[in-house]
């Protein structure tokens, strides 16, 4: 791909790949319909939040057993759950009793959700996601919203930042890093709420229910946070859409929140968790991109293809001679985008020059 080719380096286009600079649905022409990646997460997300709430909560999932410790193991063996609704010691479910059918005694309780249907299928807890072993939910609660304001604060997040992103990474590896730090947010989640339940007495431990649900698209949304604090640290943005503020400044703001609430077990510290894990992956995988190259590769034939491509390099480089590394023309170029043209040094314009003859 010649330099003229990469998305960042197109004329006509915002600083950060959006008409008219920061903000937008990203890189126009990169997907169905002329759609960038980030367009189709924005409104995958809406289109899922628009048909639950015309379907409601109609699907009943299990949010586990819960056994009274004390009662003899037989009880239980023979106890049989019982049409009667009593109150449940987790929120927003419905409880029914176990009662041993020998002696009346009630040992233990199952607990339902009630839910709309893509909530059902694809929430995250770690009762499901881990000790059922439901795997897909890491990836499916990235796509879910409780509310409307949920939804919004979320999506906006994504139209401003997502282009920074996508512009600097491409369309499939904005796709992998967005799901990744979707699931590195669930992994936190898991781990603090792993530890809470083993007992660990420690600053940040999740001692909720494990069949308490989390949704949202927020651990992904800061994994971009992250990595536009890093591509374009000294731009401007309108904190509450008044105060303007420099976009690392706000990022990190954002994240010490998160962080304090989480530690000081506030409300919504399992949602914290899951924004730090997410924020983690995306400050790391914005300085390593290649390792989000195979993500979305289930054949194998990309890693093949390249292995190709660069055995042919090689074999075509003049011996003595060695072009610019592709990390180094990226720098340059994520440069131009955020500084201009002028100011490269003339050492970085002779680079350009020679990885441009170079691809020719």
């Amino acid at each position: 791909m010649g330099l003229a080719d990469r998305e960042y380096a197109q004329p006509g286009r915002g600083r950060f790949g959006a008409p008219g600079g920061l903000g937008g649905l990203g890189p126009g022409g990169t997907g169905p319909g002329g759609w960038s990646a980030n367009a189709w997460i924005i409104a995958i997300c809406i289109g899922i939040f628009v048909i639950d709430a015309m379907m409601g909560p109609r699907f009943t999932v299990s949010a586990g057993t819960v056994i009274d410790q004390t009662a003899p193991p037989e009880a239980v063996q023979r106890a049989e759950r019982i049409e009667r609704e009593v109150p449940s010691t987790l929120r927003g479910t419905e409880a029914y009793p176990l009662v041993d059918d020998e002696t009346g005694r009630v040992v233990g309780q199952e607990r339902f959700f009630r839910m709309p249907l893509f909530q059902a299928i694809g929430h995250f807890s770690t009762g499901l996601g881990f000790l059922r072993l439901e795997v897909w939910r890491l990836v499916g609660f990235q796509f879910l919203h409780a509310n409307l304001s949920h939804l919004f604060m979320n999506m906006l997040g994504l139209f401003f930042f997502g282009p920074i992103v996508e512009s600097r990474l491409g369309r499939k590896k904005y796709v992998a890093f967005y799901l990744i730090c979707g699931i590195a947010g669930a992994l936190m989640y898991l781990l603090l709420n792993g530890l809470g339940q083993m007992g660990v007495g420690l600053p940040g431990v999740l001692i909720n229910d494990p069949y308490t649900p989390l949704i949202g698209a927020s651990a992904g949304v800061f994994g971009v946070l992250m990595a536009s604090a890093y591509l374009a640290p000294r731009s401007t943005v309108l904190l509450f859409f008044i105060i303007p503020a420099p976009l690392k400044a706000v990022v990190y703001g954002f994240v010490a929140l998160a962080a304090f609430n989480l530690l000081a077990g506030g409300n919504n510290a399992g949602g914290d968790a899951a924004h730090l894990g997410g924020a983690i992956a995306g400050a790391f995988f914005v300085r390593k991109p290649e390792l989000l190259r195979d993500f979305l590769d289930f054949s194998g034939k990309g890693a093949a293809s390249r292995r190709g491509r660069s055995r042919a390099k090689r074999e075509k480089r003049p011996r003595g001679g060695r072009g610019p590394s592709e990390a180094e023309v990226d720098r340059i170029l994520s440069k131009v985008a955020t500084e201009g043209l002028a100011s490269l040094t003339e050492k970085e314009r002779k680079i350009l020059k020679k990885a441009s003859e170079a691809k020719n």
